[in-house]
C-alpha cells in the first residue's frame, strides 16, 4: 500500500494541461513582425528553414543528451545568422511567442485533484521539460486555472538537465522542502518521468497509465486524475 505523500511534483504536458498542437510558422511570423533591422536576405522562408535546421540538429536532440536549450539561445541560433535585431529584448518576447505558437488545454480531473491536495495539506509544484521559462509555462497553467495552488514551476531551463536526469528531481525536492522518499511524482512518461522519479527514490505514478505497461514499471499506475485522487485520499498516513 502507498503512503501518503508530504508534497506531490507533477509533470506539465500530457499530465497537466493536453498539448494540441505547435504552430511554428506563426511563431516566425510574430518574430519578424517585432524586427527593428531585418536585412534583404532575412526572407520569411529563409528564416523558417533556418528555424527548422536548428529544430532537427539541436532541439530534437535534447533527450538524448538529457541537456536543455532555453528557448533565447535558440532564438538567437536561428536570428543572428540574419543579422536581424528586435525592437524588444527576448525575453519580453519569449510569452508573445508561445501565445502565437501553441495550444492546450487542461487534462480531464487535473483542477479538481490540485483542490484536493490543497485541502488535504500537501503542498505541489510543476517539473517541466521546457526550453521555455516558468514565467511562459505558468501563464499557461493559469489560463486554465491550475496554477493557483503551485508553490513553484520549474522549468529545465533553468537547470541545463532534463528529466530524467536525478539531478533536476534532486532540486525540485529541495525546493519543495520535503525527502524523495516523502514525494509522488506524476507524469506521462514512463522514461522522462517515472524512470527519473524512481532513479531518485520517489514514488513514481504513471498517469495516464494503461494494463501494457511493463510490471513494475511505476509504483502507481493510473487511468486518469480521479484515480489518482482516489489513491491519494487511500493511501496509508506517514
Amino acid at each position: 500500500m502507498l503512503s501518503r505523500p508530504k508534497a506531490i511534483l507533477l509533470d506539465y504536458g500530457g499530465t497537466l494541461v493536453e498539448e494540441l498542437g505547435a504552430n511554428p510558422r506563426a511563431g516566425s511570423e510574430l518574430m519578424l513582425s517585432h524586427a527593428a533591422v531585418r536585412p534583404p536576405a532575412a526572407t520569411f522562408e529563409a528564416v523558417q528553414a533556418r528555424a527548422n535546421r536548428v529544430s532537427h540538429d539541436v532541439t530534437s536532440r535534447r533527450a538524448q543528451f538529457q541537456i536543455e536549450t532555453p528557448w533565447i539561445a535558440l532564438t538567437r541560433l536561428v536570428y543572428d545568422v540574419f543579422g536581424i535585431e528586435f525592437d524588444q529584448p527576448l525575453s519580453e518576447l519569449e510569452l508573445d511567442f508561445w501565445k502565437a505558437t501553441v495550444t492546450t488545454r487542461p487534462m480531464p480531473g487535473a483542477a479538481e485533484a490540485l483542490k484536493v491536495f490543497r485541502d488535504n495539506g500537501v503542498p505541489t509544484a510543476v517539473v517541466s521539460n521546457s526550453s521555455f521559462g516558468p514565467h511562459v509555462i505558468r501563464h499557461e497553467l493559469n489560463r486554465h486555472g491550475l496554477a493557483g495552488d503551485l508553490s513553484f514551476v520549474m522549468v529545465s531551463a533553468e537547470y541545463a538537465v532534463r528529466k530524467p536526469n536525478p539531478l533536476l528531481f534532486e532540486a525540485a525536492a529541495a525546493r519543495i522542502g520535503a525527502e524523495p522518499a516523502d514525494i509522488w511524482f506524476v507524469g506521462d512518461s514512463l522514461i522522462a518521468d517515472v524512470s527519473g522519479a524512481r532513479a531518485t527514490g520517489m514514488t513514481a505514478v504513471w498517469l495516464p497509465g494503461t494494463d501494457e505497461a511493463p510490471p513494475g514499471s511505476a509504483d502507481l499506475i493510473a487511468s486518469d486524475w480521479p484515480s489518482v485522487v482516489d489513491a491519494f485520499l487511500s493511501a496509508a498516513p506517514r
